[in-house]
């Protein structure tokens, strides 16, 4: 093995080939397919690419595949993330490299990597991503690798699904010994020591191309703000520190607060990843800090939820308390009960869910407490709870900016009661935690959030 499995990071998903006895050539390269993490800065995958290619003394290439028909999303998702792409190029050509893009095909691939001599991959953390890398890799004939880009990979605190926050919370300061850490990255040096694959790639030409197919898809995410890339990304958080991260724990569980951190749709792309924002915090933080909660515990429990748990997108991954209690109260009487159109364009008669539903469907985002409410209402209003969870993973996949992400669907499963505890029976709900519309007067000025985002017109 050429590389220093540390840290758990590294994992061999082919090894066909001694690399301290291959055959090198002119035309010889390492390739990183990048995929989840889609930026230069804080790669481990990139940076684990390139000291192979260093290492080996051949040239390197990064490429990306790009297959609409495969994420099933709307345009605005398209959007987002092929513009950060853009950026992507740019930041290596400044370092003598370039991104280079490819429309999905199955003749395609190997024809790409010809004479590549190993391949370096994101891991994967959902069935739907682990097929589809899967069905690639296995027909191409030389080493390949996958590097887990969390702050801690997901097999190194846990080898099973944890039942609570609680649980991993525990194994999860016991690696990191109760201390933040920065690790050290040598991209822009390695950049310029290893050479690149020399192709022409009109990069921005295709990009564009590809956007201007978008522009006749659905008309509501024409209101969408689809600012993106790595440069936004860190002068968002830089932002959110600068401004709002002291009054975080004051302010985070309150909607009307609008200058709140949305930067989940920057980590869902890997655009920015939870090691550069830990790098721009005071280093004295503590753990227990709410935002680390939220960074660190709860959206790495979530990559662990859907890693070891193949029904992490249906009702069948929820506990078994829940899914007792939830077919207990199967035939209360619901007092409403509303179809998907009628969530889908905020026609029911909650004025707080239209917000949060009309939020979603203008920003592609809900606020975390609304998101709450909002997967606590469907299970309310919906024949069943199997219903409930298939539209309100469908509303938030369709629209979200982060949907189909682990965190995107442990967010909608909570409100059913997974990584939760059971509580006092009621009906409809059974035993699963209950929201209701006087808890949102109580905490904060719900009109304001009501006034704020009402004022957008959806059709």
């Amino acid at each position: 093995m050429i590389f220093d499995q540390n840290f758990k990071r590294l994992k061999v998903i082919k090894e066909t080939i001694d690399l301290e006895k291959l055959n090198i050539n002119k035309k010889s390269f390492v390739a990183y397919w990048m995929s989840s993490n889609q930026r230069v800065n804080c790669n481990y995958s990139l940076n684990e690419s390139l000291k192979l290619a260093k290492k080996l003394k051949v040239m390197h290439k990064t490429f990306f595949i790009y297959n609409p028909r495969h994420y099933n999303s709307l345009s605005r998702h398209h959007e987002f993330m092929l513009n950060g792409l853009k950026e992507v190029n740019n930041h290596l050509n400044t370092l003598g490299h370039q991104l280079y893009f490819y429309n999905y095909s199955d003749s395609l691939i190997k024809s790409i990597l010809k004479d590549c001599v190993c391949l370096v991959v994101d891991s994967t953390y959902t069935n739907r991503s682990k097929k589809y890398q899967k069905n690639i890799l296995d027909n191409l004939n030389f080493n390949i690798y996958s590097v887990d880009n969390l702050y801690l990979p997901v097999e190194r605190v846990s080898d099973k699904q944890e039942y609570s926050a609680a649980t991993f919370r525990k194994k999860y300061y016991k690696e990191l010994e109760h201390e933040l850490h920065i690790h050290k990255f040598e991209i822009p040096l390695l950049l310029k020591e290893v050479d690149s694959i020399k192709i022409e790639n009109n990069f921005t030409e295709i990009i564009n191309k590809e956007i201007n197919y978008l522009k006749n898809d659905e008309f509501i995410d024409k209101k969408v703000i689809n600012i993106s890339g790595p440069i936004s990304a860190e002068k968002e958080i830089d932002s959110f520190i600068d401004n709002d991260f002291d009054s975080y724990e004051e302010n985070s569980n309150n909607p009307e607060y609008i200058k709140n951190s949305t930067i989940s749709k920057f980590l869902h792309y890997g655009q920015i990843t939870a090691t550069q924002v830990i790098s721009k915090l005071n280093k004295n933080i503590s753990l227990e800090h709410p935002f680390l909660e939220q960074l660190l515990i709860r959206r790495e429990l979530a990559y662990n939820f859907t890693f070891y748990n193949d029904n992490y997108n249906n009702y069948k991954s929820l506990p078994s308390w829940a899914l007792n209690s939830l077919e207990k109260h199967l035939k209360d009487k619901r007092e409403y009960i509303y179809k998907l159109n009628d969530f889908e364009f905020a026609k029911t008669h909650d004025k707080y869910w239209n917000t949060a539903q009309i939020q979603l469907l203008t920003t592609g985002y809900i606020h975390g407490y609304m998101r709450m409410y909002w997967g606590k209402k469907i299970l309310e209003w919906t024949p069943g709870y199997r219903d409930g969870i298939e539209i309100a993973l469908y509303l938030n996949n369709k629209y979200q900016l982060d949907g189909r992400n682990p965190n995107s669907y442990v967010g909608v499963l909570w409100c059913f009661g997974l990584h939760d505890r059971a509580w006092r029976e009621r009906n409809v709900y059974g035993k699963i935690r209950y929201m209701n519309d006087n808890g949102l007067r109580r905490k904060f000025d719900i009109e304001r959030y009501v006034d704020f985002f009402n004022q957008r017109e959806l059709f």
